[in-house]
């Protein structure tokens, strides 16, 4: 959707599904595969839960490449509710279709 809608999205961090964009996600880093700008990325895994398998780095050798991961700038200051973090999900009913 970012890419869609860069301006709705801007609040979003960078995010790379790898290894599939991994060539685009090794640009990040220098030649000696050292975070440009001195970034953290928070890397995490595609099928865990409740925190597992989430890792921090500053280098690209952290980085597995084999695996199926997203990897995402990672937010040193994110917005908190009474000093835990958050994701908010709405779920609604559609209880009808008619007239269709």
């Amino acid at each position: 959707m970012l890419k869609l809608f860069p301006k709705e999205y801007s609040f979003y961090p960078k995010t790379w599904i790898l290894p599939g964009e991994m060539v685009d996600f090794r640009q990040q880093f220098d030649s000696n595969g050292n975070s440009i700008g001195n970034k953290i990325y928070i890397i995490k895994p595609d099928a865990g839960c409740q925190g597992r398998g989430i890792f921090l780095t500053r280098t690209f050798d952290n980085v597995p490449t084999q695996e199926n991961v997203v990897a995402q700038v990672y937010i040193k200051k994110p917005l908190l509710l009474d000093g835990f973090k958050f994701d908010l999900r709405l779920y609604c009913l559609v209880s009808s279709v008619r007239p269709l």
